[in-house]
């Protein structure tokens, strides 16, 4: 029985990586077709992969760009459907890498002892 959990852990965790994977190339993709916003906006889509949950002002310090590169960066990923503002607040606002974040809490539950 504790083999089976955890071969059904791997299993799960192989298939989730797969998906994160996938996203991140198809995410990749969208945002090389937006032109001359595609270089910020993919800079700011690799440090979403490493922290989902941002701000501008967090983000543009860590990349080193301007709060409205950051800000017209976001904007772009958001019209393509990578992020979204969950505060739902005019300023201070928090944007979230949608899809990654859901991807990690499917099936999420403790792991197996």
């Amino acid at each position: 029985m504790v083999l089976t959990k955890k071969v059904g852990f791997l299993q799960q965790a192989t298939d989730t990586a797969g998906q994160i994977l996938r996203l991140f190339d198809e995410d990749r993709r969208r945002v090389e077709g937006l032109g001359r916003k595609a270089g910020s906006a993919q800079r700011l889509l690799d440090r979403l992969r490493r922290h989902p949950i941002t701000t501008i002002a967090t983000a543009a310090g860590q990349l080193d760009l301007t709060a409205p590169t950051v800000r017209s960066a976001v904007q772009s990923l958001e019209d393509l459907g990578i992020v979204r503002e969950i505060t739902g607040k005019q300023r201070d606002r928090i944007y979230l890498y949608d899809q990654y974040v859901r991807i990690l809490d499917q099936g999420a539950e403790p792991l197996p002892g």
